[in-house]
């Protein structure tokens, strides 16, 4: 896994590597330069050829982008410095470099920008707190026009924790992180204006020392927590799961979590469906043992259901609840009396989640070894939170409710998915595609889910290779089919693909 770095996480990993004299500030920031000229020189086509404009701010960051003028300008590029400040020119750097003055410019609201020379955005860094006004608002949005740039750490205007604007913000199309992604560059406006993404390794001292800081899943994690099969393995210890979903309307997400779980490789599914609903599920889940429930006619369970129901829960090794069950009167009643009484390790999902929205349920009433997987608005009624504030500041949010998770998995569902494992550390997961945003994936998420946990993964360790394998599925639908048309139904199809390449890793 990688980390991945808020503010404060940086700005200590910068004191421990200088107060345990690993490297000295100043020899920081000369990695830093000469690493983001050393990336332009390997990256730009023809850079010999090319026009490039650094402009450098106040503070660190901008230190950095004068010490990459000084190793462009070394290297034989035609760079020059634009320095927002002239008290600038009286930073230690200056005495330590030799940077001709025929190559600095002081900026001022006359500058002019070209859209076909190349920017190296050292306005900001990652210690930006504050809305961007004034001078530096205006030389932003001149940039605006501008396609090509490279930010230093963070588009400049992103705040580091949030990837919210400022107020104004470059749209980079490369970000070049010093040592470890930050927040930003997954969350909100960061994840859309940071770019390409480069991680320059500058020596920093080990991690090791930092507690608390974010991981980034990686595809070798899916692929070393995979699923392996005993050569004498049947379809029983392969994983008997339950399936508790789907009512009038919402059939589709019934069969789209039971036919996912059974591409993951669960050996054998039994699907309680209300009984008037029963041949469309006979009909469409072949290889699904259907279990129909009487109800009245009505297509949803009530609470006369839920002693049938839980003695059939018996016979499962885990359980996945919740897609496409009615939500409307009443159903949080019985909602309720079965996940409270549910043993196995269980998958709860959309409808699933009514009995805790409606205070019917406390997170306590369920199995120790569940995940939860709402996505934002879910998240929000859930634990009572106002949306936009969840949008705003993701991790925030969830870092307030590990504790009342009590053990249990939660994957708030979104462009990176966060999870909170078992012993309340987060994790990011960015591997997944726009492709994703269609009705349907998640079921198909919790199908992937629901069968990991059954082949007998932990909790932690189905969150991290389900989550991944979804999300590969859309790659493997963009090499295969096409960058377009991806619905719930092609993902069931992309399965053993995307299992093959983590099965391979493994």
């Amino acid at each position: 896994m990688i980390p991945v770095f808020s503010q404060k996480d940086a700005f200590a990993l910068d004191e421990l590597t200088v107060t345990s004299n690993h490297l000295t500030e100043k020899e920081l920031m000369d990695n830093a330069g000469r690493s983001i000229a050393q990336f332009i020189l390997e990256t730009i086509e023809d850079p010999f050829n090319q026009e490039f404009i650094v402009l450098a701010g106040p503070g660190n960051n901008g230190g950095d982008g004068i010490i990459s003028h000084h190793y462009l300008r070394f290297y034989g590029v035609q760079s020059e410095l634009l320095l927002l400040d002239e008290k600038q020119k009286k930073s230690w750097i200056f005495n330590n470099y030799s940077i001709d003055d025929d190559y600095i410019e002081i900026y001022s609201d006359e500058c002019s920008f070209n859209p076909e020379n190349w920017y190296v955005d050292g306005i900001f860094g990652i210690g930006l707190k504050r809305p961007v006004e004034g001078g530096y608002k205006n030389i932003i949005d001149k940039l605006s026009e501008c396609p090509q740039i490279i930010a230093i750490d963070i588009p400049s205007g992103i705040y580091c924790d949030t990837g919210t604007i400022a107020g104004t913000n470059i749209q980079a199309e490369y970000t070049l992180t010093i040592g470890h992604p930050k927040l930003a560059h997954f969350f909100n406006d960061g994840l859309e204006y940071s770019g390409d993404i480069h991680i320059l390794d500058i020596g920093f001292k080990s991690i090791q020392k930092l507690q608390n800081y974010i991981q980034l899943i990686q595809a070798e994690d899916a692929g070393y927590v995979a699923p392996v099969h005993s050569k004498h393995s049947h379809k029983y210890s392969r994983g008997k799961l339950i399936s508790i979903s789907g009512s009038t309307g919402y059939t589709g997400a019934c069969m789209l979590g039971v036919q996912a779980a059974g591409k993951t490789g669960a050996g054998i599914i039994k699907a309680i469906v209300p009984e008037s609903l029963n041949p469309i599920f006979e009909n469409m889940l072949t290889e699904a043992i259907t279990i129909p429930i009487h109800d009245n006619n009505s297509g949803y369970f009530s609470l006369e259901n839920t002693e049938e129901i839980l003695k059939e829960v018996q016979w499962a090794d885990a359980v996945l609840f919740g897609p496409g069950l009615a939500a409307g009167e009443k159903n949080a009643d019985w909602m309720a009396e079965v996940l409270r009484k549910i043993q196995q390790p269980l998958v709860l999902d959309a409808s699933g989640f009514l009995p805790l929205i409606e205070d019917k349920l406390q997170f306590s009433d369920l199995p120790p070894e569940t995940i939860l997987t709402p996505h934002y608005a879910e998240f929000s009624r859930i634990f009572k939170m106002d949306l936009k504030k969840v949008w705003d500041d993701p991790i925030s949010a969830v870092r307030q409710i590990t504790a009342v998770l009590a053990g249990r998995v939660l994957i708030l569902k979104g462009a990176t998915n966060i999870i909170v494992t078992s012993t309340g550390e987060l994790l990011l997961m960015n591997h997944g595609s726009p492709l994703l945003a269609t009705a349907g994936t998640g079921d198909v998420l919790s199908g992937i889910l629901a069968a990991s946990a059954a082949l007998g993964l932990s909790m932690d360790d189905a969150a991290i290779f389900g989550t991944y394998l979804h999300a590969e599925c859309a790659h493997q639908y963009e090499n295969l089919i096409s960058i377009s048309g991806l619905t719930a139904t092609d993902i069931l199809s992309m399965i053993p693909h995307a299992l093959e390449t983590l099965e391979y890793v493994h």
